[in-house]
C-alpha cells in the first residue's frame, strides 16, 4: 500500500465527479510510445469541453499529436492556465506485476489503481472540473485548461511545439505533475530540473577474442571505466537557485557495443544523463564530461561524447520567484484546502516549465498536484481519492483568486 491519504477541509466536491472522469480518462489508452493522444483528446471534447461551452484551440503540430486549450473568458483580467499532459508511460514490461488491469481505475481502500492515475489523468480530471466551476461562478479573468502531447518522451510535439508558437499567452502557468515524492502535497515546485542527455562513444581495436591478452581494453570494458569514473564526480553549478536542489548524474542509461563471440569489441556507446538544477551552464558542463572521459580512457581508445538528437539534449532548469503571485495564490488555496501550505521546493524531475517559462516569460509553478512519484511510472500506479478531491478544490481556488484579483493593487510578480 502506498501513502495514505491527507487530511484537510472538505472540498465540497461530490466524490464521483473526479472519480468517474479519472476512470475515463485512464481507460483511453494513450501511452507513448503507442496510440497517441487524438483518442484521449477527443474524449475530452465530447464528455467536458462541448457540455461545458469551452472555447476549445487544438493545436496538432504532429498527425495525431493534438494538444488542447480549453479557456472561460468572464472579461478583462487575469490569465491563469492550468497545464497537464495527456500521454501516459507505457505498461512494457511490468504488466504481470500489476494487481489490477492497468487501463481501469479500480478504487480500494480509497486508493486509485491505474495507468496515469497520478502521472496524470487524475489530476487533469481535477482541473477540468476546476475549470468549470470556473465557469460556473460570476466574476473576471479568464482562466484554461492546457492539456498537452508528448510529454512522456521528448515533448516535441507538445510543449516545444506549443512555445514555438507563443501558445499559451497567459499570466501564469501551473502544471499538475504530482507533488509529492513519497507523499501527497509534499511541496509547491517552484524549480523545475532540467535534463541533458548524451551518449558516450568509446573505441579501441577490434580483433580475434583469441588473442585478447595482447589486444589491450576492448571498448566495453572502457566504456565501463567511464560509467564507474561517474561516481564521486559533480558538474559544475554556478550559482544556486531559489530552494536547495542538487545535480544528479545517472551514466549507464543505455549500453550498446560488441560484434559476436569470438570478436573483441572495437566499439562501444553507453548512454547517461543529467539532472540539472538552475546555474549549470551547457558549455561548462559538457566540457567537463568530455574531460573525465578522455582522462579515464587516456591513450587505451579514442572518446566522443554526442548530445542524443532531440530536446533532452539540453532541457535547462527553471525556477520561479518564489514572490511571485501564482506562488502566492497556491499557497495560499493549498491551505485553506489542505490545512497548511506546503514547503516551496524543487521538482526531482523535468517538467514542462523548462520549456514555457523561458519562452513565454511567465511564471510557472512547475508541480502542484495530486500524488507522488515513487508510485509513477511503474506497476500499481495510484492517488488518493481524498487527494483528487483536494485538487479539484484547490484548482477551483487558485482560478478563483488569481483571475479575479485586481492586479493594479496587488503585489507583482
Amino acid at each position: 500500500m502506498g501513502p495514505q491519504p491527507q487530511g484537510g477541509t472538505s472540498s465540497g466536491v461530490v466524490r464521483g465527479d473526479v472519480v468517474a472522469l479519472t476512470t475515463a480518462l485512464v481507460a483511453c489508452d494513450s501511452q507513448n510510445p503507442g496510440p497517441g493522444e487524438a483518442a484521449v483528446v477527443d474524449l475530452i471534447l465530447d464528455r467536458v469541453a462541448r457540455p461545458a461551452g469551452f472555447e476549445a484551440t487544438r493545436v496538432e503540430a504532429y498527425p495525431g499529436r493534438p494538444n488542447l486549450l480549453l479557456t472561460v473568458d468572464r472579461g478583462p483580467g487575469p490569465h491563469l492556465v492550468l497545464s497537464g499532459h495527456v500521454d501516459t508511460k507505457p505498461v512494457g514490461d511490468a504488466l504481470g506485476r500489476w494487481s489490477h488491469p492497468p487501463l481501469e481505475l479500480t478504487v480500494v481502500d480509497g486508493m486509485a489503481y491505474g495507468l496515469g492515475s497520478s502521472d496524470m489523468k487524475g489530476p487533469v480530471a481535477a482541473m477540468l472540473l476546476a475549470l468549470e466551476a470556473f465557469a460556473r461562478t460570476p466574476g473576471r479573468g479568464r482562466a484554461s485548461v492546457l492539456l498537452t502531447a508528448d510529454e512522456e518522451t521528448t515533448s516535441a510535439a507538445g510543449a516545444v511545439a506549443l512555445a514555438a508558437r507563443g501558445v499559451p499567452q497567459c499570466d501564469a502557468i501551473v502544471i499538475g505533475e504530482p507533488s509529492g515524492v513519497t507523499r501527497a502535497w509534499e511541496s509547491i515546485a517552484v524549480v523545475s530540473r532540467g535534463i541533458a542527455c548524451f551518449e558516450i562513444h568509446v573505441t579501441a581495436r577490434q580483433g580475434h577474442s583469441g588473442l585478447s591478452a595482447s589486444l589491450g581494453r576492448n571498448a566495453i570494458q572502457l566504456a565501463a571505466e567511464v560509467v564507474l569514473a561517474f561516481d564521486g564526480w559533480a558538474p559544475p553549478v554556478a550559482r544556486p537557485g531559489p530552494v536547495p536542489c542538487e545535480p544528479t548524474v545517472n551514466p549507464g542509461m543505455t549500453v550498446s557495443g560488441g560484434v559476436a563471440f569470438g570478436t573483441w569489441p572495437g566499439a562501444a556507446v553507453v548512454g547517461c544523463e543529467i539532472r540539472l538544477v538552475p546555474g549549470m551552464d551547457r558549455a561548462g558542463v559538457m566540457s567537463s564530461v568530455e574531460e573525465l572521459a578522455r582522462r579515464t580512457v587516456g591513450d587505451r581508445g579514442q572518446v566522443e561524447v554526442r548530445p542524443v538528437a532531440d530536446s533532452r539534449a539540453w532541457a535547462p532548469a527553471v525556477a520561479t520567484d518564489p514572490s511571485a503571485r501564482v506562488v502566492r495564490v497556491a499557497q495560499e488555496a493549498c491551505a485553506a484546502v489542505l490545512g497548511a501550505a506546503p514547503a516551496l521546493g524543487a521538482y526531482p524531475g523535468t517538467t514542462e516549465a523548462t520549456h514555457f517559462a523561458p519562452a513565454l516569460e511567465v511564471p510557472v509553478v512547475a508541480s502542484l498536484g495530486p500524488g507522488w512519484l515513487s508510485v509513477a511510472h511503474g506497476p500499481d500506479e495510484c492517488v488518493a481519492v481524498a487527494d483528487l478531491e483536494h485538487a479539484v478544490a484547490i484548482y477551483a481556488r487558485m482560478l478563483a483568486s488569481f483571475c479575479s484579483e485586481d492586479t493594479a493593487t496587488a503585489p507583482q510578480s
